[in-house]
This record gives structure tokens, sequence and C-alpha cells, in this order.
């Protein structure tokens, strides 16, 4: 069974999980009544973050945006799915992918070029446009770096 926390302990509880990692405020939300703060006293802990800078989140889906982007090379699809999924408004993660370059295809050719190489059998193209497409790029971005990259490789 676990203890009941008060309003002070959620606080302390709450500083203590954005000692790790920022989170947005619903996976904190969550997380404080996983721990077993009181329903009422959430919001008062919740406040008391946004008024000192702890929990900012459209600060939060912009760096998130930057990191699924950047780090596990994510389209701007599956980055909005994943910014929803934490509980970002859709307010702020429009704000987010606006931040980030427009032109997904210039990113998306090295992935495309490294996962296919020269291999254009049916089999392997299929697998690697629902690898893309799982990651969050476009069909069509997808389909045009295939398109480029069996012409780079008939004209060697």
């Amino acid at each position: 069974m676990k203890k009941e926390l008060n309003a002070q302990e959620a606080r302390e509880k709450a500083l203590r999980y954005l000692e790790y990692r920022s989170h947005s405020e619903k996976e904190l939300c969550d997380k404080l009544k996983r721990a077993g703060a009181k329903e009422e006293d959430i919001p008062t802990v919740m406040e008391f973050l946004r008024e000192y800078g702890f929990v900012n989140d459209c600060r939060y889906a912009k760096h998130m945006a930057k990191d699924l982007k950047n780090i596990k090379k994510y389209g701007k699809h599956r980055i909005a799915s994943e910014l929803k999924f934490r509980g970002i408004s859709s307010e702020y993660i429009e704000e987010a992918l606006c931040e980030l370059e427009d032109d997904e295809a210039t990113e998306l050719m090295p992935l495309v070029t490294r996962k296919i190489g020269s291999d254009f059998e049916r089999k392997n193209i299929e697998k690697a446009i629902r690898y893309f497409v799982y990651r969050g790029y476009s069909y069509e971005d997808i389909k045009t770096c295939i398109d480029r990259l069996k012409e780079n490789y008939t004209e060697d």
C-alpha cells in the first residue's frame, strides 16, 4: 500500500522527478497520482512549478521535437504523435513543428540510402517504406527519395 503524500511531500516528489529530466504537465501529474499525491493537491503543486519555471509545456515541446528529430531521426508526423501522447496541447505541438526545418526529403535521403543501399528488390523497398512511414515521414517524400536513389544508382 502506497503512503498518501501531503502537499509538501508531493511538491518535493515533483522536484525530484524534475531533477532527472523535464516532464510535461500531464506526465508529472500522472506520476504524482501514482506516487500517492492527493487529487486536490496536484493543481497547487503544478501552479508552483509553473510559477517558478520548472514546468513549461511549450519549452518542453520545442526541446522534445528537436531531440526526436535529431537523435531518433523521426519525421514530423511521428514527432506530433509523441508530443500528443505526452499531453502537449495541439497549439504547442504546431509551434514546435514550425521551428523544425521544413525540408524532410533532404534529411531523409541519407537515411534511405543507408537503409536500402543498392538492393532495389520489391520486398526490400516495401520494408524500407514501412520503416520510414512508422518513423513519421510522408509516403511522397519516401517515394521521391527511393526514386532519386534508383536514378543515381542506374547512372553510375
